[in-house]
């Protein structure tokens, strides 16, 4: 079975800012059937959830704060009513510092452990998604495999294959390895430059990656082996469009990734 395609809403954030309805209508429209929520720039869960139920999108999967501490029940009630399945955290708690060292990575495993068994209690599951930095040799090994050795299988790993051609890893190899993690994928495109620096940055819903670059683009118009991973991806569910920034329309970039991983059969929308 294809795999359906969704929309990862971060891409879009400055135009939902300003419209998120407007915005939200003209993604139904180009086809899209799912989206993956990461905050709510302009809105409310509440709202958007309306507007999702009206336009007939679904929300499998979010980005959002791991579910632990005090406000889990306030993030599994939000994810419930939204009609999540996998909540899935861009950055862990602590950002470059959860995969500082072995150790570190071992204390962010276990705290993945905590949340998963938490959500299964609601028929939900975590996943993390990755970047660069945290494909890196730590201590001596990759820390994503100390991760993955860490945690069950019912943690998933919503690879990002841009990010992990940028760390030097083949993208088709990653997605074998994490097998049936791999419910959600980020088929992010772009220009692999090695010069090119991202640094941490703080926003309001939370810590990011940035760069004075914008080497990023719509599927198919970049460097990653997007063909050859969605032959991979024999355990995705849902394939993901993502620009972390883009040179020019964001909107018009979204419907041109749309059309290229519906007409290539990576992905299957609603047209």
């Amino acid at each position: 079975m294809i795999p359906e395609i969704t929309v990862q809403l971060y891409s879009v954030r400055e135009q939902a800012a300003a419209d998120y309805e407007g915005t939200i209508r003209a993604i139904a429209e180009m086809g899209f059937g799912n989206v993956e929520p990461a905050g709510f720039p302009g809105t409310t869960a509440e709202k958007a959830a309306k507007l999702f139920k009206e336009l007939g999108l679904k929300a499998p999967s979010c980005h959002g704060a791991l579910p632990v501490g005090e406000n889990k029940n306030k993030i599994i009630e939000d994810a419930l009513m939204l009609g999540h399945k996998y909540i899935i955290s861009g950055c862990p708690p602590e950002f470059k510092k959860n995969f500082a060292s072995a150790d570190a990575v071992k204390a962010t495993a276990e705290l993945y452990c905590k949340a998963a068994e938490f959500v299964a209690r609601h028929g939900l599951q975590v996943g993390y998604h990755n970047h660069d930095w945290d494909l890196a040799v730590i201590d001596g090994q990759l820390g994503y495999k100390l991760f993955l050795e860490n945690t069950p299988a019912s943690v998933l790993w919503e690879a990002d294959i841009y990010w992990v051609t940028k760390a030097g890893l083949d993208p088709v190899k990653f997605i074998k390895e994490i097998g049936a993690r791999g419910r959600v994928l980020h088929f992010k495109d772009g220009v692999i430059n090695q010069a090119d620096s991202f640094k941490e940055a703080e926003t309001k819903d939370g810590k990011i990656m940035v760069s004075q670059s914008k080497p990023f683009r719509p599927a198919g118009k970049g460097e990653v082996n997007l063909i050859g991973s969605s032959k991979a991806a024999v355990y995705a569910k849902y394939i993901a469009v993502e620009l972390d920034s883009y040179d020019g329309n964001m909107m018009q970039a979204v419907q041109e990734s749309y059309a290229y991983l519906t007409s290539k059969g990576i992905a299957r929308g609603r047209k």
